[in-house]
C-alpha cells in the first residue's frame, strides 16, 4: 500500500470497506443554508451518530479541531475550492468564477484525510478553463504530498439542455476526464442503472462514491439510489442536504449505514426506521 492508498484506507469503514460520508461544506457556496445555519451543531450530531466521514471548508475546520481528536471520530476532506455562483452572497445561478480558496499544505497541517474539488462543466467558455486549471493545480500538488485527490465532475452549466443534466454518458464522460486529469477518488452522480453505473465504476479503476445533488423529496429515493450504487460497486455515498435539510436526519443516517455496510435493501431500512412517506 503506498501513502495515498493508505489515507483512502482512513475514509472507509474498516468492517466494510465503505462509507456514508456526510459533507457540511455547503455554506461555502450557499451562504446560510437551510439545515446548516448552525454547521458546528450539526457536525457534532453527525459525529455522535458515527458518520465516516464528512467534507469541511477550512474555515469550519479551524473552529472545529477539538470535535475530531478522539481516536474514532469520523474522517475529514478539505473543500479547497469555490464556484462562485452568484455576485450575491448566497445567491444561485451559473458558475461565474472558480477559484482556489486552500492548499495541500493546509489540508496536511490540520490533519485532513483527502482534498476535494468540483469540476463543473457546461460553463461559459473562461469559467470551464479556469475549472481545468484548479483540477490540474490540485492534481499536480496532491500527488507532490501524497494526498488523495476527490474529484466532483458535475453537469452544472447553461451549455448543457436541462434534459441532459443527468445523461449517463455525459457523466460518464466527465468522470473519465478527471480520471484522466488525476483524480484518486470520484464523487459522481448515480446514473439510474445498475448494470450500466457497475460497468463505469469497474472501468474507472478509482473509489468511486456516489453524491446526492439536489434535496429529495421522497426519503425512499434516496435510499434506493444509495443500494443500487452500492450494489454496482460505489464504495460509498457522500450525501448532504438530503440528510441534514430532513428533520428525520438520525434516521436516515441509520438507514445509509445499514445499507452501505450491511447490505441491507433500502425498502427494509425504510421500514425499521419508519421513513415511509
Amino acid at each position: 500500500m503506498n501513502v495515498k492508498g493508505f489515507r483512502i484506507s482512513k475514509l472507509l469503514n474498516p468492517r466494510s470497506g465503505r462509507a456514508v460520508i456526510i459533507p457540511i461544506d455547503h455554506g461555502l457556496v450557499m451562504g446560510n443554508v437551510k439545515g446548516l445555519s448552525d454547521p458546528v451543531k450539526t457536525l457534532k450530531k453527525l459525529i455522535d451518530l458515527k458518520v465516516d466521514g464528512t467534507l469541511i471548508s477550512p474555515g469550519i475546520a479551524k473552529i472545529t479541531l477539538d470535535l475530531f481528536a478522539s481516536r474514532d471520530a469520523p474522517a475529514r476532506i478539505l473543500t479547497a475550492d469555490l464556484p462562485l455562483l452568484s455576485n450575491l452572497p448566497g445567491g444561485s445561478g451559473e458558475v461565474i468564477g472558480h477559484e482556489i480558496i486552500s492548499t495541500v499544505e493546509f489540508a496536511i497541517k490540520y490533519g485532513f484525510d483527502a482534498v476535494k474539488i468540483l469540476f463543473p462543466w457546461g460553463e461559459k467558455d473562461n469559467v470551464q478553463m479556469e475549472s481545468i486549471r484548479v483540477v490540474r493545480h490540485f492534481a499536480n500538488e496532491c500527488e507532490r504530498w501524497d494526498v488523495p485527490l476527490m474529484v466532483e465532475p458535475v453537469l452544472w452549466g447553461d451549455a448543457i439542455p436541462k434534459e441532459k443534466k443527468k445523461d449517463p454518458e455525459l457523466i460518464e464522460h466527465a468522470a473519465r476526464i478527471a480520471l484522466e486529469m488525476g483524480a484518486d477518488i470520484l464523487k459522481i452522480p448515480y446514473t439510474g442503472d445498475r448494470k450500466e453505473f457497475e460497468d463505469l465504476v469497474k472501468k474507472l479503476r478509482v473509489p468511486v462514491f456516489v453524491l446526492g445533488g439536489p434535496k429529495m423529496e421522497n426519503i425512499e429515493d434516496i435510499l434506493k439510489v444509495a443500494e443500487e450504487s452500492i450494489r454496482a460497486g460505489a464504495r460509498g455515498v457522500v450525501f448532504g442536504r438530503n440528510v441534514w435539510q430532513n428533520p428525520k436526519m438520525q434516521n436516515i443516517v441509520k438507514a445509509l449505514q445499514e445499507i452501505v455496510h450491511k447490505n441491507v435493501e433500502f425498502g427494509e431500512a425504510v421500514e425499521k426506521y419508519s421513513l415511509k412517506l
